[in-house]
């Protein structure tokens, strides 16, 4: 499987095993129900005790009155619905993919309160860390709900620091 997004290579996600990954956005999972009007993040990441929910972007605009803010929004809500509703037995679609995948670091049955959640946006090479954190800035205020739901870090960073923290080649 090809694991590009946005012009990065995604595969340390999948070939490091510092690493437990899910494909979301290309699972069968999301596949049929993405026609209901539900969005997706592309990864979802373990390490260790630790939740990464990720995105990945080529281009975003550096304007408040951006709707893609909102689809950030949508996209990072909705894969958290699908993935505790899953976890937790109460979808009725392909209800084992997320666990499969997982295997015996499936949330389901373990304490969540010791688990950190993150949302990592990843700007591609063209995006300056001055760029990101102006988006940073916009996407904590639109993620506040979430922020505070469920104690999610949020960062925006860059393709040379995603490839530091070994998520891209």
């Amino acid at each position: 499987m090809d694991y590009i997004e946005s012009g990065m290579d995604f595969s340390p996600l999948f070939t490091s095993e510092e690493f437990q990954s899910f494909y979301i956005e290309k699972s069968n999972l999301y596949q049929n129900i993405k026609n209901d009007s539900v969005k997706s993040v592309e990864f979802i990441v373990i390490k260790n005790q630790e939740f990464y929910f990720i995105e990945a972007k080529s281009s975003f605009p550096a304007n408040e009155s951006s709707k893609d803010e909102q689809i950030l929004y949508d996209k990072l809500h909705h894969t958290l619905d699908l993935f505790i509703a899953q976890n937790l037995g109460l979808a009725n679609h392909t209800k084992s993919e997320i666990s499969e995948e997982f295997g015996d670091k499936s949330v389901l049955g373990k304490d969540i309160s010791k688990f950190k959640l993150h949302f990592y946006l990843i700007m591609s090479e063209k995006f300056e860390e001055k760029w990101c954190k102006n988006v940073l800035t916009l996407l904590r205020k639109k993620l506040t709900p979430l922020r505070k739901i469920w104690d999610i870090e949020v960062k925006v960073i860059t393709e040379q620091e995603a490839r530091r923290l070994n998520f891209i080649q």
